[in-house]
């Protein structure tokens, strides 16, 4: 009996020192193994915000999914695949176990869930049972199933007693407005993080928080409820309103699709602001973005990232220098000469389209004198044409904050004395279509630059709005002086140059450019081969806008009829009409936000 119970004793001595080491010292461990095998990690995607429109029309947002993944634990642990290989086989598991050993019947139901999954997938079925059968703890079958595809794979796989192919929710980024301004909207990477345009700028207001969830199976892979985890709900990111309405916004873009094609130009840019807030109302380009191509560099936003010599339209920055300080006054007269002129100390040359004679500097700007023009840039002088070109933003990056967008270029250095005689003009200097329009905006704004205004407002899950304010830059020059040069861009339509970019009853006032086009390959300016440009603004008393108008190596008959006055100026009418028309329509619909802690 003393020996029955001593070998009691050390017996349950034994199982009690077991236990203990499993509970305590090797508790962290199994809890760890028995977690993977049947505890799973579920991540709640948070939705990315929407890019809206001014008046809320989508452009871009999320979109509920699921993609298909490998559960490699799952599809590996063998007394739950023998059971499901067997129900597929219509046998017991107990019978199945007797035919086949352990390596054998994970390799058949490797085989069975290939096939399964090959009537489903585009992949084929070799490729598929490899990914199957693969060492990787998962790996992803199919990405941005939508639900009703989704729900009918859940019951295929039911059916099939498939288990260790598991689905997850996630979301997919649409873009319902397809190829419309995608060039400024954007896209986003496989993480649905913003990579560039407008989901770049504003990545950290729509992007969201993702939500997580703890459950666990059996198993046979059912969940059990008793045992899930608490939940952290996700939090889904902000809605971002452009100040773009995307009715003006295709109205232009058809404008600028027909002139591209009429004047079989290289390419056209057309860019609508307001001036009192520096509000971008519409831009638009042609060629337009490839959409085969995936190579970024070959969507090409041309209204920031395509710099070009702007001609006669820069001629308002060395007036606006020389009114600022003195140099002339708006009466004064000048001698424009019979077409050509060569400077006696610089020993440079300028000619005009006609003879000129004596002109008012007001008259010099309505006829485009480039000989008056330098007369007058002579007393103005290097520093203050450097001046006056950084006050109006030339040299530097708006601060739209799309990526790709360019500085252009200014000579800061020294001049030679065809720098002299050709920055006055517009040549030697290179600008973006936006920095230009913002420049006249300028003008129209009392002299006050402004920096471009691409989101309008920012609104939060809970519907609260926050209304990016209009940012002043800075006085690029005085209201008089502003005040001055409008008064000469109104001459430059009734009485000038730009005598086609008129529209009843509307008093328009604006600037006709034209400059050979340079060629960087053959490193020289091309006969015959012009950018044509127009840019102003309406109503003239009161701007309500500013347009440019930019078209690259426009075709005609003859080289004479490419001009910015011939070719531009009646585009820009155009698209003058249709966006007061709009705006009436605009600025008397309000803009409906939630309140402050009210549902969106």
């Amino acid at each position: 009996m003393f020996v029955l119970l001593f070998v009691l004793l050390a017996g349950f001595s034994l199982v009690t020192w077991r236990l203990a080491v499993i509970h305590i010292k090797e508790s962290p461990r199994l809890s760890s193994l028995a977690a993977k095998k049947y505890q799973r990690h579920i991540v709640l995607p948070a939705h990315r915000g929407a890019i809206k429109d001014f008046n809320g029309e989508y452009l871009a947002h999320d979109e509920d999914v699921s993609e298909l993944y490998t559960d490699r634990t799952h599809l590996r642990e063998i007394i739950t695949v023998r059971h499901h290989l067997a129900a597929v086989r219509g046998m017991k598991a107990l019978d199945l176990r007797g035919q086949l050993d352990e390596a054998q019947t994970i390799a058949a139901y490797h085989d069975h869930v290939a096939r399964v999954l090959a009537g489903i997938l585009p992949q084929p079925e070799a490729e598929i049972r490899s990914q199957v059968a693969s060492d990787k703890p998962e790996i992803v079958l199919a990405k941005q199933i939508d639900e009703e595809t989704a729900k009918q794979w859940a019951v295929l796989f039911k059916a099939e007693h498939i288990f260790g192919i598991h689905m997850r929710p996630t979301v997919a980024r649409r873009f319902p407005a397809k190829d419309r301004l995608s060039l400024v909207l954007g896209d986003t990477d496989t993480s649905n993080k913003g990579r560039w345009g407008v989901e770049k700028l504003m990545d950290a207001r729509l992007a969201g928080v993702a939500g997580e969830q703890f459950i666990e199976r059996d198993k046979s892979g059912n969940e059990l409820p008793a045992y899930r985890g608490s939940v952290v709900e996700p939090q889904n990111g902000s809605d971002v309103h452009l100040t773009i309405d995307m009715q003006l916004q295709d109205n232009v873009e058809a404008i600028c699709e027909r002139a591209w094609k009429a004047n079989n130009a290289r390419r056209v840019v057309i860019v609508v602001t307001e001036p009192a807030t520096g509000t971008v109302l519409a831009m638009a380009a042609r060629p337009h973005r490839d959409v085969s191509n995936p190579d970024l560099s070959t969507w090409t936003n041309h209204v920031i990232a395509e710099p070009y010599e702007p001609g006669s339209i820069f001629k308002v920055v060395t007036l606006a220098a020389a009114l600022d300080n003195h140099k002339v006054t708006p009466g004064e007269r000048i001698d424009c000469g019979q077409m050509f002129y060569e400077d006696p100390v610089r020993k440079v040359k300028l000619s005009d389209d006609e003879p000129l004679g004596m002109q008012t500097v007001k008259g010099v700007l309505v006829h485009s004198s480039n000989i008056g023009m330098y007369k007058i840039s002579k007393r103005v002088g290097q520093d203050l044409m450097l001046d006056y070109t950084s006050r109006f933003g030339f040299g530097a990056v708006t601060g739209i904050g799309l990526m790709g967008e360019k500085a252009g270029y200014v000579n800061t250095g020294r001049w030679s004395n065809t720098t002299y005689s050709r920055m006055p003009i517009g040549y030697e200097v290179s600008v973006t279509p936006l920095q230009m329009c913002m420049a006249y905006g300028a003008i129209a704004n009392g002299g006050v630059l402004m920096k471009p205004r691409l989101i309008d407002r920012v609104v939060k899950p809970n519907g609260e709005a926050e209304v990016i304010p209009p940012q002043p830059v800075w006085q690029a020059c005085t209201a008089k002086t502003a005040a001055s040069l409008r008064d000469f861009l109104e001459g430059v339509v009734l009485e000038g140059t730009g005598s086609r970019a008129a529209v009843p009853d509307v008093r328009v006032g604006g600037k006709t450019g034209t400059t050979r086009r340079y060629d960087p390959e053959k490193k020289r300016y091309i006969d015959g081969a012009y950018l044509t440009s127009f840019v102003g603004m309406a109503p003239i008393d009161n701007p309500q806008l500013v347009c440019l108008v930019m078209l690259d190596d426009p075709q005609a008959e003859s080289s004479k009829m490419i001009r910015g006055g011939r070719v531009a100026a009646p585009i820009f009418a155009e698209v003058v009409r249709e966006t007061l028309d709009h705006l009436a329509i605009r600025n008397q619909r309000p803009i409906k936000v939630a309140a402050k802690g009210g549902a969106q």
